[in-house]
């Protein structure tokens, strides 16, 4: 019942936002810019797009080996397409992080490696987002009415690092251990020890993540290339060019992850708008765009729903009932279950697939 009146209030406040973005801009004029688009510019950016979850996938392969996972990359290409187009047909920002965790157990029989390589890969890809948006706009002293950016994600990035000296420093996670058990919130306490326990594989692979922490800002620049060829396509330009797409486009990301919506829906057109409309671009363009972005998504997770129903035709199982994928040992459900409660946190997705 309770999941049913979040979602309900989510769908709610997602029609509540378009209800505003409508409000600013007439569908006339927004269908006039978006039927102008040109094509190649488009078919150009779908196949950028897919590539970014080319490279995804081959980084979330390298991170298979430290808990010691054998899976091949055009399996695991296939979990990552399948994931994104889970994300567009369940109500929750992490539903294909959960089937590409069901999908990958399936896979090499092992639950809690498989749910600790899952939440690294995209604890990288957060990792990188704030990266790149935090030294463009120091850099370029990017500001939005008036306000210098740099300081507002360097806040973000400090809550970043404290979480993660909690998950992966041991000082840090004995002290958070003593502090949880001190205001005896045993549940939480419970909860960040398997999250610890289940990613301590990671510690120590210092090449393996400074690798995978390039590939991550390969595809955190890869996203900016999408949308500067879909503005490209409706004609669309900004006061200072790329440096708007490499600060905007991550931000955008961090505002969709705001759990009030449904995957994000709302808040991302109303983020473009916003953004983009204070660097120069009209608000039925900076509106076409968000929604091009959306197109861009929709069509490359299409390939996880051919994957879905030639899996269907083999006889293999498609859609795991959500007790079947928090099987297993007790530390395997926990650590499932961190991932149901942690990974929203730790990705990009909004239910942008690849971070």
């Amino acid at each position: 019942m309770k999941k049913t009146v979040t979602t309900a209030l989510k769908i709610a406040v997602s029609l509540a936002l378009y209800v505003y973005i409508f409000s600013k801009i007439h569908i006339g004029d927004l269908w006039s810019i978006l039927k102008t688009a040109d094509a190649s510019y488009l078919l150009a950016a779908v196949a950028v797009y897919a590539l970014i979850q080319a490279l995804s996938a081959y980084r979330w392969y390298l991170l298979l080996r430290p808990v010691d996972l054998n899976a091949g990359y055009s399996k695991l290409l296939s979990f990552y397409f399948l994931g994104m187009f889970f994300n567009f047909l369940l109500p929750t920002a992490i539903g294909g992080d959960v089937f590409r965790v069901y999908f990958l157990h399936k896979e090499t029989g092992k639950l809690s490696p498989s749910t600790a390589s899952v939440f690294v890969d995209r604890d990288l890809g957060m990792a990188a987002l704030l990266l790149v948006a935090t030294v463009v706009a120091a850099v370029a002293g990017t500001r939005f009415n008036g306000v210098p950016l740099a300081p507002m994600f360097g806040l973000v990035v400090i809550a970043f690092v404290a979480a993660n000296l909690a998950i992966f420093y041991r000082p840090t996670y004995n002290l958070l251990h003593k502090m949880l058990a001190l205001f005896r919130l045993k549940k939480a306490d419970e909860k960040v020890d398997r999250l610890y326990q289940s990613v301590n594989s990671y510690r120590g692979e210092w090449g393996l993540m400074s690798t995978a922490i390039v590939l991550s800002v390969a595809v955190q620049i890869g996203c900016v290339v999408v949308n500067v060829l879909a503005a490209a396509s409706i004609g669309v330009r900004t006061d200072n060019g790329w440096v708007d797409y490499l600060v905007f486009i991550p931000a955008i990301g961090l505002i969709s992850m705001v759990p009030l919506s449904l995957n994000g829906m709302g808040w991302r057109e109303v983020s473009y708008l916003v953004l983009f409309h204070s660097v120069g671009v009209s608000e039925q363009g900076a509106a076409a765009l968000a929604f091009l972005w959306l197109g861009v998504l929709v069509a490359t997770s299409l390939p996880g729903g051919i994957i879905l129903i030639l899996r269907g035709r083999r006889g293999e199982r498609t859609l795991p009932p959500r007790d079947e994928i928090l099987a297993g040992d007790d530390a395997g459900q926990g650590r499932a279950e961190q991932l149901l409660d942690l990974a929203g946190q730790a990705s990009g997705e909004e239910s942008v697939p690849s971070i």
